[in-house]
């Protein structure tokens, strides 16, 4: 009992177990419960299982984690393609016939556009008027978008197309090769641009076209494979190699090289022999040998014609042109305003030779190309000044000079200087430069 009452703040209370009346007197705070006593068996035990535990569920969080998402990437955007219909007010309300009734009106306006995008060849017409040739254009339009009905109508949908942005052009070989190949390539992104080495690029949607220095053509997906085996040039650079192209026009006694002295039907088959060298070159005919030549450039002035011909007649650029398609060759035809020896030396450097008009004798004495040294050198079939003629350019030496297989020439074809070619352009007739098909995807 001491030491309680020597404590002045404690209350004996008397439990019931004593007998007393239970306390009633408020515990202010209760005080609380006492600590379990420590075991350090124990605690050290389930230190050591909940640190294994941690790093256990760690590691597996570490191999379900899901790494962080790449921003998708936005769909590629054409680049350097004509511009698009930027003001599109009235456009979509063009009707046939329709005149505009102000300067740079819905007709002009639209026009200007199709023309820009490559669909329409105004040349010196006025704008203004919404006629047939137009409507063709937008037709043409229309079917290049996929639109339907590609009727030259304008629509919602036309409208549309026009103001989105426009699909880069390209050259008119590549767009040959863009076409055939589109289920796989899909849509141009690009114009044909620089790439490595030298070489020209196209990108696509899903792949690129690439045409090499030498004019070697590549259609690769967009890992790099070849859907297609590359197409290798159709030039030549040494004379040699242009003699197994070369075919005369016509025969004449002691040259049997290149003509074993066929029927002649007349002066005027430089065209259709033309075609037919030129087809040789890209692989699209066999090449006759000097008993078949006559046989050969008949049968090309027969599809030119359309009958079985007995006479040879003066060709047309574009008769020229048919002759490169019925041979199965791809005609990419150049009128005569757009001709020059720039336009040569660019299809040539993409590998193609061209057909190509012109006065080999020039129109006076001081402006001559070839026709005066090769009858001097009696590798020619004329000795004077004639007009138009049509030969073929297979290639260029490594000079520069231009290798020409001239149906004229019996002997076989001739090296040509920049200097004659330039007069032999100066009276041009026309341009087809001339490529293979492309090869179907197998």
């Amino acid at each position: 009992m001491s030491r309680i009452q020597n404590n002045p703040f404690s209350f004996f209370t008397p439990s019931a177990a004593t007998g007393g009346a239970p306390s009633t007197a408020p515990q202010c705070p209760p005080p609380p419960p006492p600590a379990p006593p420590r075991n350090v068996v124990r605690d050290a035990f389930e230190s050591a299982v909940n640190g294994d535990a941690m790093r256990w569920l760690q590691g597996v969080a570490k191999q379900v984690t899901v790494p962080r998402q790449a921003p998708v990437p936005a769909a590629p955007q054409p680049t350097g393609g004509p511009p698009s219909l930027t003001d599109a007010t009235g456009v979509g309300d063009v009707i046939a016939n329709q005149t505009d009734k102000a300067a740079e009106g819905p007709v002009t306006r639209l026009q200007k556009f199709l023309e820009g995008a490559g669909y329409l060849d105004m040349g010196n017409a006025t704008y203004g008027t919404f006629g047939p040739k137009s409507q063709k254009a937008l037709k043409e339009f229309q079917t290049a978008e996929g639109i339907t009905p590609a009727d030259g109508k304008m629509s919602p949908a036309t409208v549309a197309a026009m103001q989105r942005p426009q699909y880069p052009a390209t050259d008119p070989t590549m767009g040959v090769l863009a076409e055939a190949y589109a289920p796989q390539l899909g849509r141009p992104m690009s114009p044909l641009e620089p790439g490595k080495d030298g070489a020209m690029v196209q990108r696509f949607e899903r792949g690129t076209l690439t045409r090499m220095p030498d004019g070697e053509v590549r259609v690769q997906d967009l890992s790099g494979k070849n859907l297609v085996p590359p197409t290798p040039p159709s030039t030549v650079s040494t004379l040699e190699e242009a003699k197994a192209l070369h075919v005369a026009q016509w025969g004449k006694t002691g040259y049997t090289d290149f003509n074993d002295a066929s029927e002649y039907y007349g002066g005027n088959d430089c065209g259709p022999t033309s075609v037919l060298i030129a087809a040789t070159a890209v692989g699209a005919m066999e090449h006759p040998d000097a008993a078949g030549a006559g046989e050969a450039i008949d049968g090309v002035r027969d599809n030119i014609l359309d009958y079985n011909s007995k006479t040879s007649t003066k060709m047309t650029v574009d008769q020229v042109a048919e002759g490169v398609t019925d041979a199965g060759a791809v005609a990419t035809l150049v009128r005569k305003n757009h001709v020059d020896v720039a336009a040569v030396d660019d299809a040539l450097a993409r590998g193609h030779p061209v057909i190509l008009g012109g006065n080999p004798f020039g129109y006076d004495p001081e402006h001559q190309a070839w026709g005066p040294t090769a009858s001097a050198a009696d590798n020619y079939l004329m000795d004077h000044n004639f007009g138009g003629h049509w030969v073929t350019v297979t290639g260029m030496t490594e000079s520069g000079n231009y290798i020409v297989n001239d149906p004229l020439c019996p002997k076989g074809p001739i090296e040509v200087t920049p200097e004659q070619m330039a007069e032999y352009v100066d009276g041009n007739l026309g341009m087809v430069e001339v490529s293979p098909k492309p090869v179907p995807v197998s």
